[in-house]
């Protein structure tokens, strides 16, 4: 029988309708894991905005992180609509919402950007006389974050990445060495529950842990922000090349996983391959090739790549957050052969137009293997935004949504070919990835630059990909 005790029960976890013609969450759970099989929540990109209500700023300041929820609370600020990003309202009713599903987790992932946009500059502006610092608030603010996501789902692993708006200097400045990366080490080594894995976290920001429930699988978390184009190590006295160092480790620590015989999974925040976005948006430059815009520096791309095609059947997945969109890219091996999936999870932050979400991935406990997912998401946020009650629905689980057997490379690349060529398809999926935005980011216009970017990885093949149909 097809995945008898796994199958989606989309019909019935959709909607309800209450008598006034209200959407309703069904208590029904999406997913009934079967033999072997479990759940794990990825929530991602909150960007929580602890200056929403600027009033509340000098006492959160001055109070530790213990006392915040009491000084929230006193708060009549509400949820914020597009082009915010998250409140407290916002954040909490994410992670209530998905507590709410009927489901048992496993573990709990959060793939970067704990911090609001433009985080200094506010503090500077709201934290009144006598101010503790912006290092001191920074590191309060990812903690309590952090805290709630542990707090929130009982006693399971956290575990999470830095994104580029996570650190003490500002936007894609986070300083390796730093009493941002040590305050924060602290309270994830015990969220982890494998204090273990964080020896080295307070240079870098990196660790790695064993899987909590498969057997012969480790989670290696990297800060992959050095390796961005935007990176500036402006507050990175000592010098150095820090995305030379996380690439460094990375090796090594792969390197012991393959010799013992285990698999791995990576955690990341900014995810590899080309900015679909970006390259969108140069369209008009004089040439194809000038308009392409990376992720990455293309030198830690490619040594990345290499890395995967060296271990190859060690790394079988990896997680991602930073576009605030629901995508993924297939990492190919040498010969165009999809090798490792990288899913790419949309933001609770609506700063981008999208709709707040999370999303719950079935996998086998076994191997590890992805085999469904299903995204839920605000479904009001402007009224929510006005004083209505918050509506979290599911929006749409990924096996049934696609026609594919699970979420492997395999999967994912023939689903990358079949978008290129089924236009109801394409024009679901440009849908789904903005999360039901009224101004969705895909349009016929711009598709090839995101369409090659599902299974175009390395700057040559995304280039082939783009230009020769331009």
């Amino acid at each position: 029988m097809f995945d008898r005790l796994a199958f989606s029960f989309a019909a019935f976890a959709a909607v309800t309708l209450t008598l006034d013609g209200v959407r309703a969450q069904s208590t029904e759970p999406v997913f009934y894991p079967g033999t072997n099989e479990g759940l794990f929540l990825i929530v991602t990109d909150i960007h929580f905005d602890p200056f929403s209500d600027p009033a509340l700023v000098p006492a959160l300041d001055k109070s530790p992180v213990s006392g915040w929820t009491e000084i929230f609370k006193g708060s009549a600020e509400n949820i914020k609509s597009y082009g915010n990003d998250a409140s407290y309202s916002l954040m909490v009713s994410a992670l209530d919402a998905a507590a709410a599903q009927g489901m048992t987790y496993d573990y709990v992932l959060y793939t970067g950007d704990y911090l609001s946009h433009h985080f200094n500059d506010t503090y500077q502006k709201t934290a009144g006389d006598n101010p503790k610092g912006v290092t001191s608030f920074a590191i309060k603010t990812t903690q309590y974050v952090s805290q709630l996501l542990g707090d929130t789902f009982g006693d399971i692993p956290v575990y999470g990445v830095l994104g580029n708006e996570d650190s003490a200097c500002g936007d894609y400045q986070l300083a390796p060495d730093s009493a941002f990366l040590e305050g924060v080490g602290e309270q994830w080594a015990k969220l982890s529950r494998q204090p273990g894995g964080f020896q080295a976290f307070k240079h870098d920001g990196f660790y790695k842990v064993t899987h909590p429930t498969v057997p012969d699988q480790d989670i290696i978390a990297l800060s992959n922000v050095y390796w961005a184009k935007h990176y500036s190590d402006a507050c990175n006295t000592n010098g150095g090349d820090p995305g030379k160092d996380v690439m460094t480790w990375l090796d090594e620590q792969l390197a012991v996983t393959q010799q013992a015989g285990r698999k791995a999974q990576l955690l990341m925040h900014v995810p590899p391959g080309a900015d679909a976005r970006d390259t969108a948006r140069h369209a008009d430059k004089e040439t194809c090739e000038a308009s392409i815009h990376l992720f990455w520096h293309e030198h830690y791309l490619t040594d990345f790549l290499e890395l995967m095609y060296k271990y190859a059947g060690t790394v079988d997945y990896t997680f991602s957050g930073h576009t605030h969109m629901d995508g993924f890219t297939v990492i190919n091996d040498a010969s165009g052969e999809p090798l490792i999936a990288n899913q790419i999870t949309a933001s609770v932050s609506p700063v981008f137009g999208n709709n707040p979400a999370f999303a719950v991935f079935l996998y086998d406990r076994t191997s590890g293997a992805v085999k469904d997912s299903a995204t839920f998401y605000l479904t009001n946020l402007e009224a929510a935004a006005a004083g209505a009650k918050p509506d979290w629905q599911l929006e749409y689980d990924y096996r049934s949504t696609y026609a594919v057997p699970d979420l492997s490379a395999a999967s994912r690349a023939s689903l990358a070919k079949t978008l290129q060529n089924d236009e109801p398809l394409r024009q679901r999926f440009s849908d789904l990835y903005a999360v039901q935005s009224a101004t969705p980011e895909i349009d016929l216009v711009n598709w090839q630059a995101y369409g090659c970017a599902l299974d175009a990885t390395s700057l040559d093949a995304y280039k082939a990909c783009l230009c020769s149909n331009n």
